[in-house]
């Protein structure tokens, strides 16, 4: 067991084609000793936007602050304290490109072989 702030977990920007003014925290993962679950902290500042995409992993998302644009299978606003599920394999992703406040979540996803965290 540990218990460690959220900022000693190493910022980084999100890599990924189409992505715009988005970082990640990975706070929880296999270097930090998990065995079967990551966490991690996305932020989405405005102006910024996670384009459509899908992977074999599921997540589960809460969302801490703002609100941003869902893309996908399922459309509308997600704000603040809504949660999210994304199943594996389904078009996704989040537009804060109007929004005024950064759009915050924790997303949470079983642990894969490529998962570098």
């Amino acid at each position: 067991m540990y218990v460690v702030s959220y900022k000693e977990r190493e910022l980084k920007d999100v890599e990924m084609d189409g992505v715009q003014k988005v970082t990640v925290r990975w706070l929880i993962g296999k270097q930090t000793g998990a065995r079967t679950y990551a966490m991690r902290l996305f932020e989405i500042a405005p102006g910024g936007i996670i384009p459509l995409h899908n992977h074999e992993e599921e997540h589960e998302i809460f969302v801490l602050n703002g609100k941003a644009k869902l893309l996908g299978n399922i459309e509308g606003i997600a704000k603040k304290d809504d949660i999210v599920y994304v199943p594996s394999n389904e078009l996704h992703g989040y537009d804060n490109t109007e929004g005024k406040e950064v759009f915050k979540f924790i997303c949470v996803i079983p642990l894969i072989e490529k998962e570098n965290a």
